[in-house]
């Protein structure tokens, strides 16, 4: 993070240590003899800052009717993180497929599932490296040319993991190195991503419940799977996996190296992700080992449920799922720093069991009852009971919501007005932009910001706004930047020599130093005076 603030700090001409006083900052910035290309700016820091993010709100309105130029501008601007990402999800088909042929891999000729090795056969293939085949294995690990027919887009989008699962399991640390890869590429450099983790919990807490659980059996089955014998083991091994992970990605990049990638400057942290398919006693387990987990390590920074919320077994166990987590939250409030994000809304009622009211609660109920401090998805906001009251409810305490546009089209075919996009942005609801499953979507983050323009017209400011939402609402420890949005803390109040995101004054400096995510949201400043003074 050091050296990608170094860099962005002499984009902007102020090429001094970002914690030194702003002064010799600005003279930098009046005095410095550009080639023509970059405008000079010889007004205040902040009359400067405000005048580049005109000029790059211009630029955005003159490149809305040219897709080529929009896609160009929308991959610079400075993005911040993605705060649903599914790892396994996230990597590109074509990639899938070079791994699995270097593991020596083979995919059924026609249900397109990778198998190992050893179970090659004729109708088994070997991985082809271009080919009808080849492409066959794309659209079917992936939403790559899909046409609605005899599958539907919700179904072909679900049946995706599991024909490439073995080949992702096989490879979590390029896994990760790949999306802080992707990541870099678009001006990104915070992903919270999602997967399987605390198994060994899940494991351990199936084989101590017996029987059916309800609300009423947790108090006890907490006992019983907290006192077990094998307890304190689980732990130990589920945060091993957490630490292994960190470190396994960042080798796998070369991050120790003399001349690092720029991917190793992402901060990526995790999110165990838990099935709300799995036996509830399995569910448990993982929930309580990722709240145990989140007291050893800041790498693990929240669980989420995850798995089609349109599912019977997701539906008949929803109510459960969240005494679970008001029962973990309150045994839990003041000794686990574990963030609660939750699949909540992703729903429409063409996908419903018959009968099923699942879109008129599912909502509040991951907010009142599941503690959940964001949503993921929220597109049933319309048929939930009171959606008014909904809205008031999340904005009064800042639940923000994460909104992944590609998917929501093609698992949902939800776009355009019918999108609630624009109802929570009116209600004063954050929002933050983010991939979902970026390779299955055949998207990115700067294709989020894209069918953003596009589809949801949003303008060159509110996207700035979602970028900052997403530091803003990140689960990274510390205070904010913000004292309220998006004015700064007395500390860094910008100045006629210190625009936010200059150089700090030794004042700011001394507060950024208290806080990662304020830390964090300063640097997003820096990229954001750098792109937009080049525009």
């Amino acid at each position: 993070m050091l050296r990608r603030l170094a860099l962005v700090v002499a984009v902007l001409g102020c090429g001094h240590d970002p914690n030194s006083s702003s002064d010799a900052g600005t003279d930098a910035r009046r005095d410095e003899q550009t080639d023509g290309s970059v405008p000079t700016c010889t007004g205040s820091a902040i009359d400067c800052a405000a005048q580049w993010e005109q000029n790059a709100s211009d630029h955005f309105d003159s490149v809305l009717g040219d897709p080529t130029a929009l896609a160009g501008f929308l991959k610079a601007v400075p993005k911040g993180g993605d705060l649903h990402n599914h790892l396994s999800g996230a990597v590109y088909a074509e990639t899938y497929l070079d791994w699995g042929r270097t593991d020596g891999d083979c995919v059924g000729s026609s249900s397109h599932t990778a198998v190992a090795h050893s179970q090659c056969s004729a109708t088994n293939l070997a991985i082809p490296t271009s080919g009808s085949f080849f492409d066959a294995i794309v659209a079917a690990w992936s939403m790559q040319g899909f046409v609605a027919g005899s599958e539907n887009g919700h179904d072909h989008f679900f049946a995706t993991f599991g024909k490439y699962g073995l080949v992702a399991g096989a490879h979590r640390d390029q896994t990760l190195g790949d999306v802080a890869t992707r990541a870099a590429a678009e001006n990104e450099y915070y992903v919270e991503t999602m997967f399987n983790l605390a198994k060994n919990t899940g494991t351990l807490a199936t084989s101590v419940s017996t029987g059916t659980i309800t609300a009423a059996d947790l108090p006890a089955l907490y006992t019983s799977i907290t006192t077990n014998s094998g307890f304190a083991g689980a732990i130990s091994s589920d945060a091993a996996t957490v630490a292994a992970a960190k470190t396994g990605y960042r080798t796998a990049l070369g991050c120790g190296d003399l001349s690092p990638p720029d991917a190793c400057d992402v901060d990526v942290r995790f999110i165990a992700q838990v099935s709300r398919t799995g036996a509830p006693a399995q569910v448990f387990g993982q929930l309580i080992g990722a709240f145990e987990i989140a007291k050893q390590t800041d790498q693990l920074v929240a669980a989420n449920l995850s798995s089609p919320e349109d599912d019977s077994a997701s539906i008949a166990n929803y109510n459960l799922h969240m005494a679970m987590l008001d029962f973990l939250h309150q045994q839990y409030a003041t000794t686990s720093p574990l963030h609660i994000t939750l699949h909540a809304g992703e729903l429409s009622a063409t996908y419903l069991p018959p009968g099923s009211t699942a879109n008129t609660f599912h909502i509040r109920a991951a907010v009142e009852t599941g503690h959940a401090e964001r949503i993921g998805h929220g597109i049933d906001l319309q048929s939930e009971t009171d959606p008014q009251g909904l809205l008031a409810e999340m904005a009064a305490n800042k639940v923000a919501v994460e909104v992944c546009l590609s998917s929501n089209i093609q698992i949902l075919q939800v776009s355009g007005a019918s999108h609630p996009l624009a109802a929570y942005i009116a209600a004063g609801v954050p929002v933050a932009l983010a991939t979902d499953d970026q390779g299955v979507s055949r998207s990115s983050i700067a294709g989020e910001y894209m069918r953003a323009a596009t589809d949801q017209h949003l303008r060159y400011r509110d996207l700035k706004t979602i970028a900052r939402n997403t530091l803003e609402h990140a689960f990274l420890p510390g205070a904010s930047l913000w004292a309220s949005p998006f004015t700064p803390v007395a500390a860094c109040t910008p100045t006629p020599t210190m625009a936010i995101g200059d150089p700090a004054s030794t004042e700011c400096a001394a507060y950024l130093a208290t806080s990662a995510r304020a830390s964090a949201q300063w640097a997003l400043e820096h990229r954001f005076l750098a792109f937009e003074r080049l525009q």
